[in-house]
């Protein structure tokens, strides 16, 4: 129950706030330049898109999010009540991923029709924006600012977009495989081609286990920055 109304009050608060707004807006700008890119290099650069959305989008909104509760004072209330640390994460985790699944299918749908294998698709757009969402968490409680947010979020996220060198045959090696955002591309991938049965399962494995290690740091980075701060340490526990 706990979960459900955090996840509504993330949601009408993102509402309020124009987050479903700004989608819309990237969404028209992605079909009108995908309007434009020739055939040939529509699936690359379709992959390209949908990639930079859950990953771009949701390090920034989920970050912006934090920050605003943050100025209208929402943390000290929020956890005099039951709430948990981890429901907190995980409904900001489920809510941006959602958004971001709407917006990737609004784009695949208009610009590219149905993708080959819907389920591959949607769970690498959940993985991505979920593992995104909670790494921005994790760098957010050390921001006091936007703009030191925006400047320490992108040295976070530097690593995790290695994988599209690999992708676009710049540079290829094998400690990609290490990285969720090579099981993101594979799953992203489907959407124009039957992926192997291996793929399937490495990219959910390295998903998986990168979305519960950057859940462990954000849960404690936020325990330490902010519920400690406001004398709230215990609950999260």
């Amino acid at each position: 129950m706990r979960m459900a109304t955090a996840f509504a009050f993330d949601v009408r608060f993102q509402w309020r706030h124009g987050f479903y707004l700004v989608y819309a807006f990237v969404c028209s700008i992605y079909w009108i330049l995908l309007y434009f890119v020739p055939d040939v290099y529509r699936e690359k650069v379709m992959v390209l898109l949908t990639f930079s959305d859950p990953s771009a989008l949701g390090l920034i909104l989920a970050g912006g999010m934090v920050l605003l509760e943050r100025d209208q004072g929402i943390h000290d209330p929020l956890f005099v009540t039951p709430i948990r640390t981890r429901e907190y994460l995980l409904s900001k985790a489920a809510s941006l991923s959602v958004l971001s699944l709407l917006a990737a299918w609004v784009i695949h749908l208009l610009s590219m029709g149905m993708p080959e294998s819907p389920l591959s698709f949607s769970v690498g757009i959940v993985l991505t924006s979920s593992f995104m969402t909670l790494l921005s968490i994790g760098v957010v409680v050390r921001c006091r600012t936007i703009n030191s947010f925006i400047l320490l979020s992108q040295l976070f996220a530097i690593p995790f977009v290695l994988p599209l060198l690999g992708y676009f045959n710049v540079w290829q090696s094998k400690l990609f495989l290490l990285l969720p955002t090579e099981g993101t591309l594979r799953m992203l991938q489907s959407a124009f081609t039957n992926l192997m049965i291996m793929d399937k399962f490495y990219s959910l494995f390295i998903l998986l286990i990168w979305n519960y290690a950057v859940y462990v740091w954000a849960k404690q980075s936020y325990e330490q920055h902010v519920l400690m701060q406001i004398g709230a340490g215990g609950a999260g526990k």
